[in-house]
């Protein structure tokens, strides 16, 4: 049984279709932004550490402002991107996170840091549900979870670069402070890349004006508070809620990470070239992503979610039972072999399940959900940690599992319903015939679930 059947009827002549050079560039600004982010991050909290002298305490919070910027500006910038286009939402994140960036490396007070991860947290709420949003516009619902699967492999390339490149720019920089800025500066230099590659090279969808034309007919038609009550109706389905379940339940363990992680292994006796190595190896497996997502548009999209899902939460349980270094690193690959294969596929089923005008308020609200569980994550696991040492990670693992238990069998359910209606019009097909076919609900936006 598929999701996507490979043999789905060819769009009408005319009909637009994937745009895989503008996936191309979204692809490569993501690269190099995530190969910035993936050299600071493991080294964050030792730089807290040695040379800001926070607290662990004070260092939780800083981690969590990360989340509220994100959980308090994912929907609106989300709905935004909806409105006013993606493009525009994506280069003032790039911006602030740029900025943000640089901020790092003016001072080692830490309760300044409090107000550069806030602004980290803003920057990645705009251009995350944007360039998700964007990804959904430009592909056709037959290459979607192979065009995520792109995106993915793109993201942890990063990944696996920047952690690899934190230790020598480390100690390029003279260590101590010095080496720790000419980590920031590295992420700050790729991002303003990212940011040059956006302005110069992406073009906003079609799909905008379709959206600015069925808002204008609707206001003219003075439809605007009907319209706004059925769309968050049609956006707060049973199966969406599910999916922003599964998205909080399963980043829980994501906040008690960027907290406890680094100093977990590092107690254990780890250097920090092994930590920096937990990520690389992780991320290897994540580059097979765009074949998780060939397999999930040829297949199953549901099966390959759920599973690799289910695996990642087993993962997390182990990590907090284990202090075998050797064996936490082969968890850590198998685990991104899991989430290689399923995240794409989980993506494009939560595209295929949502209005298509709103995408971009979609993707805000599963991001604030993930920013939600960081946020408790990250001021939590610090106490926990100190109980009981590294099984908060098992506990982690726990609730992603609970998460997933519920939340499964509703997504089943309306999988199935899909799969029983056949091949579905194309994205591309729909905007086609949208003008004045569509009824007249779905114009009017809603004024965001802030």
């Amino acid at each position: 049984m598929t999701s996507a059947p490979a043999t789905q009827t060819r769009p009408p002549e005319g009909t637009p279709r994937t745009s895989w050079m503008q996936l191309g560039v979204i692809s490569a600004s993501e690269f190099v932004v995530w190969a910035g982010f993936g050299a600071i991050i493991p080294y964050l909290p030792l730089f807290l550490e040695e040379q800001a002298h926070a607290s662990m305490t004070l260092w939780a919070i800083i981690a969590a402002m990360f989340y509220v910027g994100t959980l308090l500006f994912s929907s609106p910038l989300g709905w935004l991107s909806d409105t006013i286009g993606r493009k525009p939402v994506m280069v003032g994140g790039a911006v602030v996170y740029t900025v943000a960036l640089l901020l790092f490396t003016t001072t080692t007070d830490p309760y300044w840091f409090i107000l550069f991860r806030l602004l980290e947290g803003i920057g990645t709420a705009a251009f995350g549900p944007a360039a998700q949003s964007f990804v959904a516009d430009i592909t056709t619902e037959e290459n979607r979870s192979k065009a995520y699967g792109f995106l993915t492999t793109a993201q942890f390339g990063g990944l696996i670069v920047g952690p690899a490149l934190a230790a020598p720019l480390y100690a390029l920089g003279g260590g101590g402070t010095s080496g720790f800025y000419a980590i920031f500066y590295f992420g700050a230099i790729l991002s303003a890349l990212a940011l040059v590659a956006i302005v110069l090279f992406v073009r906003e969808p079609a799909a905008l004006k379709t959206r600015r034309t069925q808002r204008r007919r609707d206001r003219e038609a003075n439809l605007g508070w009907r319209a706004s009550l059925k769309n968050y109706r049609a956006i707060f389905t049973p199966p969406i809620l599910a999916f922003v379940l599964i998205a909080f339940t399963s980043h829980y363990a994501m906040g008690a990470w960027d907290v406890v992680w680094s100093l977990y292994l590092s107690h254990l006796g780890a250097s920090k070239t092994y930590i920096s190595m937990t990520w690389v190896a992780f991320s290897v497996p994540m580059l097979l992503s765009f074949v998780g997502g060939i397999f999930a548009d040829r297949y199953s999209r549901f099966w390959l979610f759920v599973i690799g899902y289910a695996l990642s939460s087993f993962a997390w349980m182990f990590y907090g039972s284990s202090v075998n270094l050797v064996a936490l690193i082969v968890v850590n690959v198998l685990e991104g072999f899991a989430i290689a294969f399923s995240y794409p596929a989980k993506q494009a089923l939560l595209i295929q399940m949502s209005p298509q005008r709103w995408f971009g308020t979609v993707t805000g609200v599963e991001a604030t959900s993930m920013q939600l569980a960081g946020l408790l994550g990250s001021l939590t696991a610090p106490l926990i940690y100190a109980r009981i040492s590294g099984r908060v990670f098992t506990f982690a693992g726990i609730i992603a599992l609970v998460g997933l238990a519920i939340a499964a069998p509703i997504i089943y359910r309306a999988w199935r319903r899909l799969q029983a209606q056949g091949d579905m019009p194309s994205q591309a097909e729909l905007e086609r015939l949208s003008d004045g076919a569509r009824s007249a609900y779905a114009a009017e936006p809603p004024r965001g679930p802030e």
